[in-house]
């Protein structure tokens, strides 16, 4: 029989055991690894190659990027396992001959020598800053058996990585890899990893952009041992001491930085955000702007968005000239930016126009308004042509024309039949239905939404929202908006498309295969140029973010230059369009559309009527207050028998009654109606818009 004195000890012993346990096991219940500073980590935005685009500091201003340690060359993780804790892969979190090696010096030195620190105990140390005290030594210990119990090896390397300080606002692997080497962490030379491992030994004190002669000087201090341990040779010794040390930190890189932070705003539970954006030739296109746009202005901004026609997955977003600029309101992101279309719209006018079989490009169409019509519209350069194409009204941007087609295929028609395809355009101030305005940019529309209609064109003739992360085509309907044939008539018209000053057309070259459009709004506030190829839509915005006018800018001669830069940029595989189809808009018409019958109709009316007229303003036309509210609204009437006498809002103006043009000047904004009497009691009304 066992005595009861030895079986009493048993029981107390087996007892005390199990108390330490459930406490063990109490005390990590209740005190679980504190992962707060873990998970509070820099927003990484990404291109499609994995490449940072931009990084977002943390609430406490750090730049705190997320590692991994598979993605860290293999050469510095040996090296920190070599210097910090050759025992890493074997130890439970303390490694007590290193530990009892630093208490040992210690004690024989008075002061410490060596930590005995392992490297999850610095994980848990860097999860929990505490002063260097002997209390806190003991709760990193407690820690480090933690996390131990919690997570793997690589988990804890994982950790550290992300962590581990060095120097300012720069924590982890990652980020100091790309501040002080411009570069991903994946290749690393030997004197990068073993700076890296010095670093965080005293991240203040070790800064090689502010101390570089002690960086160097710790920095040779691994490598010495690295070469004791036969981790590395006496030649690659002696060429990573030789390596220069990096003076400086970099800046982290910034492209697509609008893009970015709408991304960010809209992701908020995410690290990392991968976009499809192309790293390089974002890069290269952000490089074009600035000096181009520099030329026109110092107010001037400029946007362009370049899209893969196929997917739909925007590969170069830039929303302004300089994000960081102030005279160029450079934080706004003018991709999205509601702004005057111009003339771009009128590629769908006429597209549409095709499909309800009421104009054949080779139709023939009058340059010249009629003067019993409402509308007046001029051309751009004030002049008129006679009898065109549609095709040669499309391709020099005739305005008459594009009003003309608009009118009789109606603009509700047009907006509605784009609205229910995915393409909305706003109405500006208060307007309550589409007018005839919308062929000459009377309505908003951002570069996005213009992008993303012209690529249906290039592609699958859907209009589907553009995708900035990898994600299928969000098409609003599976129905393409126009038939393959009028798909080819565009496409010819607008290859055809007159070339700005220094891209003349030529047979067979490569620029010929893209087919534009451009665009200048009301007093040269907007600049557009949309263009595309069988592979890319590019699309370029130029103007003030304030709506100011800039005097001379046109779509043509200031966007278009950008836009095919943009072009010569991007690695173009086999652009050429269906050989067959491109040449259909030169087909003969059909006999019944031979002439557009609008101009028809008008010559028979205008032959049949003499009746008094507002040949001007336009009726609906809108004008800016600052721009009239000096020189006034000149108000042009034709017919009639004078005297005659204009009311506004139906009450009379004070002119001449024997002059058929007179000018008003407007008192505020809003909604005007127009109106002359004659001698024979005869009227004629118009409504414009003050705003």
């Amino acid at each position: 029989m066992v005595p009861v004195s030895i079986r009493l000890w048993w029981i107390t012993a087996a007892s005390l055991v199990a108390f330490l346990f459930a406490g063990a096991w109490i005390l990590n219940f209740s005190f679980p690894p504190n992962l707060n500073r873990l998970s509070n980590v820099s927003v990484v935005v990404e291109g499609e190659k994995g490449d940072i685009l931009r990084v977002f500091s943390t609430a406490e201003g750090l730049l705190r990027l997320e590692g991994k340690a598979q993605d860290v060359d293999k050469k510095y993780l040996q090296f920190l396992k070599l210097y910090e804790d050759k025992r890493f892969d074997q130890h439970y979190g303390i490694d007590p001959l290193a530990l009892m090696r630093a208490i040992g010096q210690w004690l024989r030195a008075g002061y410490i020598v060596s930590g005995g620190s392992t490297i999850t105990m610095q994980v848990a140390r860097l999860l929990e800053p505490r002063p260097r005290t002997i209390r806190s030594k003991v709760i990193e210990i407690l820690r480090a058996v933690q996390l131990e119990w919690y997570f793997s090896k690589q988990e804890i390397l994982d950790m550290y990585v992300t962590l581990a300080p060095y120097g300012g606002r720069l924590e982890g692997v990652r980020g100091a890899s790309l501040s002080y080497f411009q570069k991903s962490p994946k290749n690393l030379t030997i004197a990068e990893a073993a700076l890296l491992t010095a670093i965080p030994q005293s991240p203040s004190r070790n800064r090689p952009d502010r101390y570089p002669a002690r960086a160097k000087q710790v920095r040779q201090k691994i490598l010495k041992r690295l070469l004791e341990r036969g981790a590395i040779s006496h030649e690659e010794f002696k060429e990573a001491d030789n390596e220069p040390i990096p003076t400086r930190q970099h800046a982290i890189p910034m492209l697509a930085p609008h893009l970015s932070e709408r991304l960010a705003r809209v992701q908020p539970d995410k690290h990392t955000i991968k976009t499809t954006i192309n790293e390089g030739l974002q890069k290269q296109v952000q490089d074009l702007i600035s000096p181009y746009s520099q030329k026109i202005g110092r107010n001037i901004s400029a946007a362009v968005l370049v899209v893969d026609n196929e997917s739909g997955a925007v590969k170069v977003h830039v929303g302004s000239k300089d994000y960081l600029e102030r005279r160029s309101l450079g934080f706004i992101d003018m991709t999205t930016a509601l702004r005057s279309p111009g003339s771009t719209l009128k590629p769908f006018i006429y597209a549409l126009s095709f499909e309800d079989k009421q104009t054949h490009p080779q139709t023939l169409i009058w340059d010249r308004a009629p003067t019993e019509n409402a509308y007046r519209p001029t051309n751009f350069d004030g002049q008129e042509r006679g009898q065109v194409t549609i095709a040669d009204a499309l391709r020099y941007s005739l305005n008459v024309p594009a009003v003309k087609v608009l009118g009789a295929l109606g603009p509700i028609r047009f907006s509605e039949t784009l609205k229910s395809h995915g393409f909305d355009m706003i109405l500006p101030g208060n307007s309550s239905k589409p007018n005839l305005a919308i062929a000459l940019g009377g309505v908003g529309v951002s570069l996005e939404e213009l992008v993303k209609v012209y690529r249906a064109v290039a592609s699958d003739r859907k209009i589907c929202s553009l995708s900035f992360v990898n994600q299928p085509l969000d098409c609003k309907t599976e129905t393409e908006f126009i038939s393959a044939q009028t798909q080819d008539w565009i496409q010819g018209i607008l290859q055809n498309v007159p070339r700005p000053d220094g891209y003349t057309y030529r047979e067979n070259v490569e620029q010929n295969k893209i087919g534009f459009k451009t665009g200048t709004s009301y007093g040269y506030r907007d600049a557009w140029a949309i263009g595309f190829n069988q592979e890319y839509t590019v699309g370029v915005w130029i103007g003030d973010p304030r709506g100011a006018p800039v005097a001379g800018q046109t779509g043509l001669q200031t966007a278009a230059p950008l836009m095919f830069s943009v072009f010569e940029k991007l690695s173009l595989g086999s652009n050429e369009f269906a050989d067959g189809r491109k040449r259909a808009w030169k087909e003969a018409p059909p006999e019944n559309l031979r002439i557009f019958r609008g101009d028809i109709s008008q010559s028979r009316i205008s032959h049949a009527s003499n009746s008094l007229q507002i040949s001007y303003p336009i009726n609906d036309t809108a004008f800016l207050l600052s721009d009239v509210e000096t020189k006034g609204v000149l108000l042009k009437a034709e017919n009639g028998k004078r005297p005659l006498i204009w009311f506004v809002n139906d009450v009379p103006l004070n002119t001449n009654k024997w002059k058929r043009q007179v000018r008003w000047f407007p008192t505020g904004n809003g909604f005007y109606d127009i109106a002359v009497l004659d001698q024979n009691g005869e009227v004629n009304r118009k409504s414009v818009q003050i705003r």
